[in-house]
């Protein structure tokens, strides 16, 4: 192998497929990624056997060739290498690399010890703005379980039917669910259930931009294909909680409060909170006020006042403060809405202009 390209192309590449390499990897070649001419092009891989990622950078091939190189070090390298062009080439499993200034011979393993990243023949496909998928993502996913000991909860689930996608994830104490219109027509229905890893990396490597998103769903994988970049990820087996039935349609109190005012006296409460399990209490002070309150016996209290607009019955209701701080860190709008109907029903919290987003949140049960 020997090629071309530039370290600013090299660079972005490696940090595109890098973060799926894990340090603890059962096999060495997991450690590494794999260098391989296609084309005319340079194609960087990795896997952890869940997730795969492959992308294209453009290089002057002289001479193909394929070889695994040491993740870590090799991002390293080429992160504080500032010269335009780097040069390489393979003798047997060595990888040598010449700059302007620097030069580096990298020992690399076979690249037939690499596992194969599958491809995903055409099944259902649909496609979707960058932008919008990205958002959506991070709308949602922060909302999965931690806790594995239900599998289905630890991954988002992708839903579409009648042309329209709904994104949800829920831990069973909030849920949050985006639905989007798909702008081409798509005959599909799907139902998967995606690992909280991938979308996170997912979101990570999508670039807030007009770029189509091409996805295929096949048989227990789904693959997101944008631009020189394709990420495959494996499902996870399981049925989804029917978190609808704990929606609810309608609510007795609506509160209209300046986000960004409502997140300062959430953050300024939970200090209080921290040593009560994030305890918060929300609290409607006649038509036009809001009043959030936490109490620690080990350090004090707090109280904050907000002006709001306020419909409905008055109320007193504990939250966990980082759920709340949560949801409205992934809203962008100016305004929200917050719908409740009593103190041990769920809450919800809604961008004021968008009805295609919703939060769902448990109240705390408290004494």
């Amino acid at each position: 192998m020997k090629l071309s390209c530039l370290q600013e192309k090299l660079n972005e590449g490696l940090n595109i497929v890098g973060r799926i390499v894990s340090p603890r990897g059962t096999l060495p070649v997991l450690n590494n990624i794999l260098f391989k001419t296609d084309f005319g092009r340079l194609k960087l891989s990795a896997t952890d056997l869940e997730i795969g990622i492959n992308t294209w950078i453009g290089a002057k091939v002289d001479k193909e060739g394929v070889i695994t190189i040491p993740s870590r070090l090799i991002t390293e390298y080429i992160s504080t290498n500032n010269d335009e062009t780097i040069d390489m080439e393979l003798k047997d499993t060595t990888l040598t690399l010449q700059s302007t200034r620097y030069k580096a011979n990298i020992k690399g393993i076979e690249a037939s010890e690499f596992p194969s990243i599958p491809e995903i023949k055409k099944d259902n496909i649909f496609e979707i703005t960058s932008s919008v998928l990205k958002n959506a993502v991070v709308q949602v996913v922060f909302a999965c379980a931690i806790d594995e000991t239900r599998p289905v909860l630890t991954g988002v689930i992708l839903k579409i039917k009648d042309n329209k996608l709904k994104l949800a994830a829920t831990d069973s104490y909030r849920l949050a669910e985006k639905t989007i219109n798909l702008e081409k027509k798509s005959d599909a229905e799907v139902n998967v259930i995606i690992p909280q890893r991938t979308m996170n990396e997912l979101a990570r490597i999508l670039k807030e931009n007009e770029e189509k998103v091409e996805v295929k769903i096949g048989d227990n994988q789904i693959s997101f294909s944008f631009g020189d970049t394709q990420l495959i990820s494996r499902l996870i087996e399981g049925n989804f909680p029917d978190y609808e039935q704990i929606i609810p349609q309608k609510s007795s109190l609506k509160i209209t409060v300046n986000k960004d005012e409502l997140t300062n006296i959430m953050k300024m409460a939970s200090f209080f909170a921290r040593e009560s399990a994030n305890n918060i209490k929300l609290m409607t002070s006649g038509k036009n006020q809001l009043k959030v309150a936490a109490v620690s016996p080990q350090v004090g209290d707090n109280i904050s006042t907000i002006q709001a607009e306020i419909d409905g019955s008055e109320i007193e209701i504990s939250f966990n403060a980082k759920f709340i701080l949560d949801a409205l860190g992934v809203i962008k709008e100016e305004k929200v809405t917050l719908h409740f109907n009593d103190k041990t029903s769920p809450g919800i919290i809604k961008p004021i202009k968008n009805n295609n987003y919703q939060y769902i949140i448990m109240p705390l049960r408290v004494e």
